[in-house]
């Protein structure tokens, strides 16, 4: 299969936004995203602007349609969006049009779908299928209030930061879709769509005599025929891509990408695809499978369309339909409803790793996705609530477990935004005599103070409060090895040393570590050491047993180097 050739020729640009209030304006856009940083970063300072986005877009020539990415986000603090995947305007509302043939826009298409969305799955009609074919246009138009009502909805969208009433274009909406159904009545009569049949596409591409210009709306209109006594979104995708064979065109494949993108918008459809899922998280990655070709895994064997669908979508050659499906897995994960249950923050949190980790695995295009990650990182960052964190820790009694509970989480949190809200908390958690206290013995906090800071250290959190957690840590440490070991004048020489090997191993970059590692390189010089631990050891083979024991205990403190120690 010639990727290139369904594809075709694909551009990307990059584009500044701004934003005002709840809406999103396009500054300026550039090929080179270097030329457009430094204006960003002007934008973001101006008092009239509540934040500011670099995205980038895929321009896809062939199929006419564009793709985009949010790369950068910055808002003003306090500063909320509504919907944080809206599009950017021009100036008015992207989905302004003045006639009938606008309406085949891709951004006017998704407004008919999210204004009709309830006739349009009662129906299992798409966008395209009514504005191509008069008979489910008719249908459309005898739904009772149902066009005059999502019509005054829209108009009071495309109203917004102009100066017409929403009255006065909502008249103008009416005399669109008038005139639209109009005109696919007058060229219907005496003109049936071409019926399709065992040559599929590439028949009905044969068989048109019309202007070359109005072959695309023959093709649309001969599918929608087609498939008008489909009674399933299952059945309906099955009998589209049975009509799809190796030696399509781009052309025949843009109505097919087209026509599954706005079937596989419907969350009805979806669920028809994937089988009931018991929890939002089941949904989410039926809905990572569903990107990469996986469809209705575990359903059983599946119709043939389907399987094509499926193999159409691993090989990349659907985009129209692939941005749909990964617009729909970004609405789910902006969703505020719990990924599992409402079993607990750290639930939630562990569920949103699972999605990562489920990206990583099956969908690596969509674990690298600026956007797709960043939603994850807002989820869990959102997790982080007073209310949710009391809830987490206070049926805890134990101060150590406390912090490991917190440092957990941490740990598993992904991004930044929330690793950084969690070391506000355990940061509050962070007192080496309460954890003293509780293990009972300051010699042997060593070992939990240590693997505590080692763990800090590693957790990703921001640097200012990682370090300066460990330094509190490191203190604690210090003054134990100092006043506990090595002023113990009880315990011997060589028993100091041996503990500081069986309590010091792992130890961070610090004043604890270095004073360790400080104590085992001198008595590792202090031939008499070695010599006086084994004399302790009544034969030989004890002795040499004992002596590499000692040597690999050494060697996995981390402490000292392994020229200082005579292995031979």
């Amino acid at each position: 299969m010639d990727k290139q050739k369904l594809i075709g020729t694909v551009q990307t640009v990059y584009e500044l936004h701004s934003f005002h209030t709840d809406l999103w304006l396009v500054v300026r856009e550039s090929p080179d995203l270097r030329q457009l940083e430094p204006s960003a970063a002007m934008l973001v300072q101006r008092n009239e602007v509540d934040g500011i986005r670099l995205v980038r877009r895929s321009d896809y020539k062939d199929h006419e349609f564009v793709t985009t990415v949010t790369m950068v986000k910055r808002l003003r603090n306090g500063v909320q969006e509504v919907d944080p995947l809206a599009r950017a305007n021009p100036g008015r509302d992207a989905s302004w049009c003045d006639k009938p043939e606008d309406l085949m826009g891709d951004i006017q298409r998704q407004m008919f779908r999210t204004f009709f969305v309830k006739f349009l799955d009662e129906k299992r009609l798409t966008p395209l299928e009514i504005l191509n074919y008069e008979v489910h246009a008719r249908v459309l138009d005898q739904a009772g209030t149902t066009v005059q009502g999502a019509l005054q909805r829209l108009a009071s969208v495309q109203v917004r930061g102009t100066k017409q009433t929403a009255v006065s274009r909502m008249k103008e909406l009416m005399n669109i879709a008038d005139n639209g159904l109009a005109a696919l009545v007058k060229e219907s009569k005496g003109n049936p769509p071409i019926k399709i049949g065992p040559g599929g596409l590439l028949e009905v591409v044969s068989a048109y005599k019309g202007p070359p210009e109005g072959l695309s709306r023959a093709l649309y209109r001969a599918v929608a025929a087609y498939l008008a006594d489909a009674k399933s979104w299952v059945e309906k995708l099955d009998r589209l891509f049975q009509m799809f064979t190796p030696d399509l065109s781009l052309r025949e494949m843009r109505v097919l990408d087209s026509l599954a993108a706005e079937i596989l918008a419907s969350p009805l459809a979806l669920k028809e695809l994937a089988g009931q899922e018991k929890t939002r998280l089941e949904l989410v990655l039926n809905a990572v499978d569903l990107y990469v070709g996986n469809l209705g895994a575990g359903q059983g064997e599946q119709p043939a369309g389907v399987k094509a669908l499926s193999m159409l979508l691993s090989e990349g050659v659907l985009p129209r339909t692939l941005a749909e499906l990964r617009l729909g897995l970004l609405r789910h994960l902006h969703s505020r409803l719990p990924l599992r249950s409402d079993r607990g923050i750290r639930d939630e949190m562990e569920a949103t790793v699972e999605v990562i980790t489920y990206l990583r695995q099956h969908a690596p295009s969509l674990g690298r996705d600026e956007e797709v990650l960043e939603a994850l990182a807002q989820r869990a960052d959102r997790l982080i609530q007073p209310e949710a964190m009391s809830e987490l820790i206070g049926p805890i009694r134990g101060a150590v477990t406390k912090a490991e509970t917190v440092l957990s989480l941490a740990e598993t949190a992904p991004g930044d935004a929330p690793k950084a809200k969690i070391a506000t908390y355990l940061r509050s958690l962070i007192v080496p005599e309460d954890f003293i206290r509780e293990v009972g013995n300051r010699m042997e906090a060593i070992k939990t103070l240590g693997t505590m800071a080692r763990r800090i250290v590693m957790s990703g959190m921001p640097a200012a409060p990682k370090r300066e957690m460990a330094e509190i840590l490191d203190s604690a440490i210090f003054d134990s090895i100092r006043t506990e070991i090595l002023a113990n004048q009880s315990m011997p020489f060589a028993d100091r040393i041996l503990t500081i090997v069986r309590l010091c191993g792992g130890l961070p970059e610090g004043r604890a570590r270095q004073l360790a590692a400080d104590q085992l390189t001198q008595a590792l010089k202090r031939p008499e050491f070695i010599l006086n631990y084994l004399e302790r050891f009544p034969g030989a083979t004890e002795r040499r047993d004992a002596y590499f024991k000692l040597c690999n205990a050494m060697l996995e403190s981390g402490l000292v180097d392994k020229s200082l120690l005579p292995m031979g």
